[in-house]
């Protein structure tokens, strides 16, 4: 038996955002894919993609020029840090490393602190808005900026 490959389908639109670049646009919005599936997503439209559902709605964009488009906020410091890829335990070290910090040093900053010895010590991943990396860069007088710079470059060790 043959399937008949679906066209997809767009249902209807709830909201739109810019985004940073210029004619992309975030939709929120109802759509039918092409295995025929109905659901609600988040749909990137860029101007010079023409596959899939992307052709109908730089047409349905075209069609509806009064419907509202929310602005682009930028992202918080915070949320970009929430970003940032995780560490592996070794690129923290290494990282730690190259500005000082040992890791008996760390270890004596947590003494009598049991869970964050306990999340030190077995964590094979650290992520950067973990409270344990907020303790322990205000314990080694470490400016949030510095932080966020060491966990890049430490990203590509």
């Amino acid at each position: 038996m043959t399937t008949i490959p679906r066209i997809p389908v767009l249902n209807s639109v709830s909201s739109i955002t810019a985004t940073n670049d210029p004619g992309v646009f975030v939709l929120h919005c109802n759509i039918t894919d092409m295995e025929g599936d109905t659901y609600d997503t988040e749909y990137c439209s860029h101007p010079d993609d023409r596959f899939g559902l992307n052709p109908t709605i730089r047409k349905w964009l075209t069609d509806n020029p009064q419907f509202p488009v929310q602005p682009y906020v930028p992202p918080t410091v915070e949320e970009m840090r929430a970003l940032l890829r995780t560490l592996s335990r070794r690129q923290l070290l290494l990282a730690l490393n190259s500005i000082g910090i040992t890791e008996a040093q760390i270890d004596d900053a947590l003494v009598g602190d049991v869970e964050g010895l306990i999340e030190w010590k077995n964590a094979s991943i650290f992520e950067r808005l973990h409270p344990l990396i907020s303790e322990l860069s205000g314990h080694f007088g470490l400016p949030s900026e510095q932080v966020d710079s060491l966990w890049l470059w430490a990203r590509n060790l």
